[in-house]
């Protein structure tokens, strides 16, 4: 799997999840909860992509 190509899924991913939390909201003080929370669980994973990407091209 090229990083390109990996980049380019996790990018989708954050596209589509984005969509479907933005149907699954309701009231506007769950959005702000509910995206607050979907932003520091997506700077997670990218940090634990970024460090995995790191560690294979070692």
């Amino acid at each position: 799997m090229s990083t390109t190509s990996f980049f380019r899924g996790v990018g989708v991913g954050m596209v589509a999840g984005a969509a479907v939390g933005a149907m699954v909201m309701s009231s506007r003080s769950a959005m702000k909860t509910g995206v607050g929370r979907a932003m520091k669980r997506m700077g997670n994973a990218m940090d634990a992509a970024w460090y995995d990407v790191q560690h294979a091209m070692r």
